[in-house]
């Protein structure tokens, strides 16, 4: 079940997401996304490795079908709208990740993650040149294994 999403009320009152953000591509919510500017509309677009060393984004729409049985099968489809929050933004803040968009062996208390290409988090040892990071700083039964993290600016 993938999701990104603020652990504390702090975090959501003081938000700021881009509600125009079109997806260039299908995603799920917590996916990592940047925004880009096409013809004077704003894109959501998976990171490329230069990208994902600049403002990040994560997706987080409502689901508004019902009829979902399922959350894992809620997709953002191409051309849809997107919910985009800046991580940029809420600097020091702490998100739940669910254990299903990072990549990495035997992430520990510590652990660096950076947004990757594929729109999940990947461990690195260093986060060197990026803009936005996330320092995991717990364990968390988000989305059956997840993680607590602050966000890192700078």
């Amino acid at each position: 079940m993938p999701i990104v999403k603020f652990q504390n009320y702090s975090g959501i009152k003081n938000e700021q997401h881009t509600p125009r953000a079109i997806a260039d591509v299908d995603l799920k919510n917590g996916y990592a996304v940047t925004i880009d500017y096409v013809d004077g509309d704003e894109v959501a677009k998976l990171p490329t490795a230069d990208t994902a060393k600049g403002d990040i984004y994560f997706v987080n729409n409502t689901i508004t079908t019902p009829e979902l049985k399922n959350y894992e099968d809620f997709v953002i489809k191409k051309g849809k709208p997107v919910r985009a929050f800046n991580f940029a933004n809420s600097a020091r803040e702490i998100v739940e990740i669910s254990g299903d968009l990072v990549t990495g062996n035997n992430i520990a208390k510590g652990d660096i993650l950076v947004a990757g290409t594929d729109g999940g988090y990947t461990k690195v040892e260093a986060a060197t040149g990026y803009k936005v990071s996330l320092k995991v700083v717990d364990f968390n039964n988000v989305g059956g294994s997840g993680y607590d993290c602050v966000i890192v600016v700078g």
